[in-house]
């Protein structure tokens, strides 16, 4: 299953030995550092008691092929998702304490605590967008298209990682 991979021990993850990127299937991957390396997890042990639960997890980091010019685009779209989101979550919590007056506290708290979610999300949904529109897959779009990470999703491995 994994035969094209090999193991790095000193990173503790799995290496690609294809270097086509798998984000616009066109360049090549000219350094390792290039790669997204995903993280998988899955639940090795679990306990559940009344007044204790604790959850055991494995973790590998599996390599993704992504030339420069995808990392570059990645990189890009996230840091200008994130300026983007951080000036407006500012802004709105600027007006909202301005207005601090006129509101109710359990308001006010409530708009921080949504706009702050939001915001996470807002970043989210606008990296992807900026990822799309230069014609490349997500990060996450990538990595599920990777036939190792398919087998490994069979398999019982997630992207999410275990929580008690």
């Amino acid at each position: 299953m994994i035969e094209n991979y090999s193991f790095n021990e000193h990173y503790k993850r799995f290496e690609p030995h294809e270097t086509k990127c798998t984000y616009c299937e066109q360049d090549h991957m000219k350094s390792m550092n290039e790669c997204y390396f995903v993280p998988l997890f899955v639940e090795a042990d679990r306990t559940n008691i009344v007044v204790y639960r604790s959850v055991k997890y494995s973790k590998i980091l599996i390599g993704i092929p992504r030339c420069s010019s995808c990392k570059s685009i990645h990189e890009k779209a996230t840091s200008k998702s994130q300026l983007i989101t951080g000036i407006s979550i500012v802004a709105a919590i600027s007006l909202l304490v301005y207005n601090f007056t006129l509101l109710n506290p359990f308001v006010l708290v409530g708009g921080i605590f949504a706009m702050i979610f939001g915001g996470i999300y807002g970043s989210k949904k606008m990296t992807e967008s900026f990822v799309v529109s230069q014609d490349i897959y997500t990060l996450e779009d990538g990595a599920e298209r990777n036939e190792v990470v398919r087998d490994l999703i069979v398999a019982g491995w997630s992207f999410t990682q275990p929580s008690a």
